[in-house]
């Protein structure tokens, strides 16, 4: 009988110890104010949670500051508010920054698995001057996508205080009566740094959304949603060949559709009609002079980006980049009862004819095709994937399928899977043959806590092609692995907050195995100091097979980076060793150095400026430099001034050129509501190439572009 009885004791302990935690979120008859500041009676009858534990660097311990958050709802939006004490106000950092950029700030997020999923959530959150930072977080943490969602935040004696309405018709959500959803709340004191969390949080793997609690709604409507947002657009183009004494200019005036039509909680159709896509981000600057492999530039605009299940694979076949200046696009996303699907259609404009003997030509136009259906299994430890991408030009098609998966073991052990095939039509000798390529992957993690192991292996044929995708190499197997032992501070007091010792392996392949292109191995170690901190220190050792001759190369390197005050941050790293230059008909190792700085300096709250600089040189071979200055002038979170200058430098003893670029991307944004929208800019591109051995110019260009952009958002539905 005592036996019996100490057994229902274990097992009522597991069940309390797994039990989530269920809150009942009130319904307001009046909702509350948005605007930063709390009344006495605004949010007394909105539930309030004020346990939380320090997640980082401690596990579960309790925070350094003290935290409480309201919730409540009506029939249109979901109410947040959270009061974020400070002991010492000078730990504060209310930095003005853009959308989703607020990291450099004190800020609160909610987030929320509107269908109890245990497998994705929406985020949303903001700073204490109320500038937004949302997405949707599935394997990882995903910002593409913009919510609409009204915030204020507001500076007290105490400390801040954040107020968000994120209305129902901006997500998609499960509808009807006692729904239940899951929730979390993070807030990040960045003086430290220090996480603070809703729940408690396991350190060393395991679902993140089993640590949601359960948020419980008498009753939530249906909603149907249609938004037409109508742009017109005016570009002006010069372009001058100092060279060939010759000068172009062109201007236009088009107009812009898109249609954002929801016919129901989880379905969402989106198009886009002649788009311009001239207010994406500049790309960073990368040097590449003496790059074996081409390099793979992030998506940023977000007709591509913005979807609620988004896409990724490690091998990548849906690298939207692809589509350079589509006519016209649509997408849909969404469930279709208990799986989730995702498609895109586009035409591309006048494409170049790369792989069909004409590729310094524009041509035909190119139609691309993506769909995707994903099966959550395992209560969303697990899913199976599909997925298949066309591209037709000028008569030609290439076709990929893809099947993926992915299995979480245990709370340790999560694993990895994808198989894709290749149907490809190329030219040769003038008749139309069709080549069949093949890949996998697999990737699989063990994580405790302390020891992190991952075991990585992908490989392709020789004849796979992804037109709509990023290919490294062909003809390969590339297999890593990577070991680290972790040591973790146990409260925001320690010292030492975070340390890490890794070795990290990996070897490339033919197909066969029979020839070994490359192989590496890094060791390295470092750790992160709560005076704001860390270095990072190792060395890389490689082989390089190029043009059937191996070649060694070693690259000691040492990286650093520290925030003296929150006025300023900065990094540096430093690389020394030996280097392989790829020359047209052999290798050549000589010494090697590279050297990049970052300097972020905030001398108010509402000016930002970040200047990079780039050293990269190869002993008698190339100085490749590069030197990129961002400003952001905004005072106020509905308009702002971004300047963007990039400059690149480049000496090429190897082929006796010297080349220069200047870049320059001014822009002046203005959303004075959620429905207007203001964007005035411009892009110059300067570029000068000549011999080292001569002052003659062999190029001299200039291209500049004025554009300005004005839309607005019609709510049909």
């Amino acid at each position: 009988m005592k036996k019996i009885f100490i057994f229902l004791i274990f097992i009522f302990l597991i069940c309390f110890l797994y039990t989530k935690v269920e809150i009942n979120i009130p319904k307001l008859e009046k909702p509350p104010i948005i605007d930063g500041v709390v009344s006495d009676d605004e949010w007394y009858k909105a539930v309030r949670w004020d346990e939380f534990y320090q997640t980082s660097p401690g596990d579960n311990t309790e925070p350094s500051e003290r935290t409480e958050v309201y919730l409540a709802y009506d029939e249109n939006n979901i109410y947040c508010m959270a009061k974020c004490y400070f002991e010492d106000m000078n730990r504060l950092r209310d930095f003005h920054c853009s959308r989703d950029q607020i990291y450099t700030t004190d800020r609160v997020f909610f987030f929320f698995d509107t269908f109890h999923s245990n497998d994705q959530a929406y985020y949303i959150g903001c700073n204490a001057n109320g500038e937004q930072a949302d997405g949707i977080i599935i394997d990882d943490i995903d910002p593409s996508i913009d919510l609409f969602y009204y915030s204020a935040g507001g500076i007290n004696a105490e400390g801040f205080i954040i107020e968000l309405a994120l209305p129902l018709e901006s997500i998609k959500y499960k509808s009807g009566k006692d729904v239940a959803w899951g929730v979390f709340v993070i807030r990040h004191i960045t003086d430290g740094p220090e996480k603070v969390s809703g729940f408690r949080v396991p350190r060393g793997g395991g679902n993140f959304y089993d640590n949601y609690g359960i948020l419980r709604f008498a009753e939530l409507p249906t909603n149907m949603n249609l938004k037409l947002i109508p742009s017109l657009i005016g570009n002006y183009n010069q372009f001058d060949d100092k060279i060939l004494y010759t000068k172009d200019t062109d201007s236009e005036l088009q107009p812009e559709l898109n249609i954002f039509f929801e016919p129901n909680s989880n379905l969402t159709f989106t198009a886009t009609i002649n788009p311009d896509f001239n207010i994406i981000e500049a790309d960073g600057l990368e040097i590449d002079v003496n790059s074996r492999y081409p390099r793979y530039y992030q998506e940023k605009r977000p007709f591509f980006i913005e979807q609620s299940n988004p896409f990724s694979t490690d091998l990548i076949i849906f690298n939207t980049r692809n589509i350079v200046d589509p006519l016209w696009g649509t997408k849909l996303s969404g469930l279709v009862g208990k799986m989730s699907v995702y498609g895109l259609l586009a035409v591309d404009e006048d494409t170049y004819g790369d792989r069909f003997c004409y590729a310094d030509t524009l041509n035909s136009d190119a139609t691309f095709a993506f769909l995707s259906f994903n099966k959550k299994l395992r209560n969303g430890n697990s899913f199976l994937r599909t997925a298949a991408t066309m591209r037709r030009f000028d008569d030609y098609e290439n076709f990929l399928v893809s099947l993926d998966a992915n299995n979480r073991f245990n709370d340790e052990i999560d694993a990895d899977f994808q198989l894709v095939a290749t149907s490809n039509e190329i030219v040769e000798d003038d008749e139309v043959e069709t080549k069949l390529g093949y890949g996998y992957s697999v990737d699989m993690d063990y994580y405790n806590g302390t020891w992190f192991l991952n075991f990585e292996s992908n490989g392709i044929t020789e004849d796979y092609t992804a037109d709509l995708g990023y290919i490294y190499d062909k003809n390969s197997i590339f297999t890593k692995t990577r070991i680290e032992y972790q040591i973790h501070g146990k409260t925001d007091k320690d010292f030492l907050r975070y340390m890490e010792i890794a070795s990290t392996q990996h070897i490339k392949t033919t197909f066969d195995l029979k020839d070994i292109r490359s192989h590496y191995w890094e060791l390295m170690c470092g750790a992160i100091f709560n005076n704001n901190f860390d270095f990072w220190t190792g060395i890389e050792m490689t082989m390089e097979n190029y043009l059937g001759k191996d070649y060694y190369m070693h690259y000691p390197w040492l990286s650093l980076n520290y925030e003296p005050f929150k006025q300023l941050k900065t990094s540096f790293l430093i690389v020394d060793g030996k280097n392989l230059f790829f020359g047209d008909t052999q290798g050549e190792t000589a010494d090697y150095y590279k050297y990049e700085t970052t300097f972020n300096v905030r001398p108010v709250n509402f000016f930002d400026l970040e200047f990079k600089h780039k050293y990269h040189e190869t002993a008698g071979k190339y100085i490749a430099r590069t030197y990129e200055a961002k400003a952001k002038l905004q005072f106020h979170k509905n308009f702002w001034i971004r300047a963007i200058l990039q400059v690149t430098n480049n000496d090429i003893f190897a082929w006796d050129e010297k080349n220069k670029r200047i870049d320059f991307y001014p822009l002046f944004t203005y959303k004075p509501s959620a429905n207007t929208a203001v964007y005035l800019g411009a892009t110059r591109n300067e570029f000068k190439s000549k011999p080292l051995s001569q002052r003659e110019l062999l190029e001299d260009t200039q291209d500049t572009t004025y554009f300005l952009k004005m839309s607005y958002t019609f709510d049909i539905l």
